[in-house]
């Protein structure tokens, strides 16, 4: 009778603790985490590594990072080796940027199970940040026991990206898109490559390619912008910029792009417009560049003062010596008085520039310009 005294209490106890599991699994599917964690604090068993666990993942859910660590040391303290525990301290702790606790976690796990894939993953991950070699170590080992790993082979290519390793870069992707010939971020991944490798009409080909499933995307139109552009198919350059633009994106070089454009187009009116608005917006060291094709957009239109004026500008910004010599011409061209042409002839010929052009001519003029000019 005493037995079944003591089992009878110790069965309930069992039954209410597994309802209360499932009200907290309940309210967690629900994204109640404060209600969760009320009810798991009324937990009187300290030795379940069930309420721990489940603590651990509300606070991790409400941002509360330090009350989560603690609850999935807990875990470890009565389960050294619980993965759970293992893997979600792993990753709290690379979001507190401490990378040595969270390779220390990462390490345990890979000990337990050394062919476990997602544990090179998430290592690698951290890794990335810190220690890139030993991130594409990681990397390569978790798509050798995951070789069907689409997050794997975007982390691993964009690390290849940022080295400019080209040609392992290509390599891995020709792999990722085995799986998924219209993969977005493995395809984006491979115009980016073919955008370094100078490989224009392919990057234009891989975008369009996106595009058939994906809406466009600032990046997108960037990639086909610029490739257009280094192709001198201007016309196809506009659309593309205006879409950036459209889109709120910021940058100098969008209005440069369309400037340029337009002036090849011979709309040298917008080309006006569009490099006043990157000067306006500018904070790149481009500014220079910027003056002058302003300056020379603006000798197109022969509005020779004008030129003049932002030849000036782009020589005081960046002292490149040809503009010495457009100085002297836009001179020439406008004023009667050839004197400071001519003095602007000889400081060209004086100075080291080669280009063999712009010095024939210089030459030329001096030696007809007459002197009583």
């Amino acid at each position: 009778m005493k037995l079944f005294l003591v089992f009878v209490p110790s069965f309930f106890c069992l039954v209410a603790a597994a309802q209360d599991f499932k009200e907290v699994d309940a309210l967690i599917g629900d994204f109640q985490f404060e209600k969760a964690l009320q009810l798991l604090s009324n937990s009187q068993d300290t030795s379940d590594t069930r309420v721990y666990l489940q603590r651990g993942h509300c606070y991790f859910r409400l941002g509360d990072y330090k009350s989560a660590i603690q609850s999935y040391k807990k875990v470890l303290s009565l389960d050294s080796i619980n993965r759970t525990a293992l893997i979600q301290l792993g990753q709290l702790h690379a979001r507190n940027n401490d990378y040595f606790e969270a390779q220390e976690c990462y390490e345990r796990l890979i000990s337990i199970d050394s062919l476990n894939s997602f544990y090179y993953k998430q290592y690698a991950s951290l890794a990335a940040n810190v220690d890139v070699p030993m991130a594409t170590v990681l990397y390569a080992k978790a798509l050798q026991l995951n070789p069907k790993d689409i997050e794997s082979y975007s982390a691993f290519g964009n690390i290849l990206l940022e080295a400019e390793d080209f040609t392992t870069l290509d390599s891995l992707l020709e792999r990722g898109l085995q799986l998924d010939s219209l993969q977005p971020s493995l395809l984006l991944l491979s115009a980016k490559s073919l955008f370094g490798q100078h490989k224009y009409k392919n990057v234009i080909s891989v975008i369009n390619k996106i595009l058939i499933k994906n809406d466009p995307q600032p990046v997108y139109a960037r990639l086909m912008g610029v490739s257009y552009f280094q192709l001198d198919d201007y016309a196809k350059v506009i659309p593309c910029m205006e879409f950036l633009v459209n889109t709120k994106q910021k940058g100098d070089w969008i209005h440069y792009y369309l400037s340029v454009s337009y002036r090849e187009l011979n709309q040298l009116s917008k080309a006006i417009e569009e490099m006043n608005l990157a000067i306006d917006e500018g904070i790149s060291d481009n500014i220079g560049v910027y003056y002058s094709q302003l300056a020379r957009t603006y000798e197109e239109s022969k509005d020779y003062k004008k030129a003049i004026h932002y030849y000036q500008a782009a020589y005081e910004n960046s002292k490149s010596k040809i503009l010495l010599y457009h100085l002297a011409r836009n001179y020439d061209v406008y004023f009667k008085d050839k004197s400071v042409a001519a003095a602007y002839y000889k400081l060209y010929l004086e100075s080291d520039d080669t280009i063999k052009v712009a010095r024939e001519y210089s030459k030329y003029r001096l030696n007809t310009i007459p002197t009583k000019e």
